[in-house]
């Protein structure tokens, strides 16, 4: 791998790692995290046991699939993108981007509506290394064919 692909499969790798570590966090947890308690400004005791199935509920789906969107970018990662079929650096992006915008959007929201501070920050995060990613694989094998 060139300098140039290591740099897109950081970019991509990034994207793979966040969404496995928070997908972990979001499906195993037995409780809502901080800020989720800041926007509803209530503790995790003081919501009724059916809420907090609800909210459990929520954010097993939101980690099911955080983990589903990691798995499927590790695994075009490891063979598609090393055999450099140029696809695959279209399809991790997507991947990537239908995952973090409507995160990003809610995140954002929520910091706007509530006392909370969500991490939106990260989903944007998200999306610019895509791109980065992106840009950076297809003009790679654009200097490739000129050669």
């Amino acid at each position: 791998m060139t300098n140039k692909q290591k740099l897109v499969f950081a970019c991509y790798g990034i994207n793979a790692i966040g969404f496995l570590l928070f997908g972990l966090v979001y499906t195993f947890n037995s409780e809502f995290l901080p800020f989720h308690s800041d926007a509803i400004q209530s503790s995790w005791e003081s919501v009724s046991q059916p809420a907090q199935v609800l909210y459990l509920g929520m954010m097993r789906t939101e980690g099911a699939g955080l983990l589903a969107s990691a798995i499927a970018i590790m695994i075009l990662l490891a063979i598609p993108f090393r055999r450099k079929e140029r696809w695959s650096y279209w399809a991790i992006a997507v991947i990537g981007v239908v995952e973090n915008v409507p995160s990003m959007v809610g995140a954002y929201n929520t910091t706007q509506a509530t006392p909370a501070s969500s991490p939106w920050q990260l989903n944007a995060l998200g999306v610019v290394l895509l791109i980065v990613g992106l840009v950076l694989a297809l003009t790679s094998d654009t200097e490739k064919a000129g050669e």
